[in-house]
């Protein structure tokens, strides 16, 4: 299939490779009127990629990578400090078009979270009860299924030896709280193409 790009229109056949599923399932979908979609003069379906994105967020589904480019990243941002938790999630809404912030307060849930492929990066706190943020970390990287997912990680106590830790187990870069919403941007948006990890401190 051809790369995939905001002005690109797709026909159902493309929609089914695309998600791997019978094309059958993206014309129900259409005549549904779950999907939007365009016909040609030929009376053939096409499909905005845009629209297929929301449809998929919409309805919890798979989303391939090629569909998530042309979307904000998805972040999910975890720390047991609910006040962080909130107050962050409402700072990050000035980068709504980049980034897509959800937040949970435990690393379990996190995991669970990651394993639904619902999200693109992770921002994790060192410290937590039960499992802590290195824990965290060395099990996303060690799954297949969530290798992929950039992790970065804060703190509210920074040493370089934690730092040292956190690269360890493959995280992209330890941030000292409190964080910057333009650091975090600065991080997973302008140097997600870096060839090497990030450490930042501040």
């Amino acid at each position: 299939m051809a790369s995939i790009d905001a002005e690109s229109l797709l026909t159902s056949h493309e929609v089914g490779e695309l998600l791997q599923i019978n094309p059958s399932s993206v014309v129900k979908w259409v005549n549904e009127g779950k999907l939007p979609a365009y016909r040609t003069p030929g009376g053939h379906r096409r499909i905005k990629p845009s629209d297929l994105l929301s449809f998929l967020k919409t309805h919890g589904m798979y989303i391939p990578a090629a569909l998530r480019r042309l979307g904000p990243l998805r972040v999910l941002l975890v720390d047991d400090d609910h006040i962080f938790l909130n107050a962050f999630e409402r700072a990050m809404k000035d980068h709504s078009k980049l980034l897509e912030v959800k937040g949970v307060d435990n690393g379990v849930e996190a995991l669970l979270r990651l394993g639904n492929n619902e999200f693109d990066a992770i921002v994790l706190d060192v410290n937590m009860p039960e499992m802590n943020g290195l824990q965290v970390c060395k099990r996303i990287k060690a799954h297949a299924a969530t290798r992929s997912v950039t992790v970065v990680m804060c703190t509210g106590e920074y040493s370089k030896d934690l730092e040292k830790k956190a690269l360890a187990v493959g995280a992209r870069a330890l941030l000292a709280k409190p964080l910057s919403p333009s650091s975090v941007v600065e991080l997973l948006i302008h140097d997600e193409q870096s060839p090497r990890p990030l450490v930042t401190k501040g």
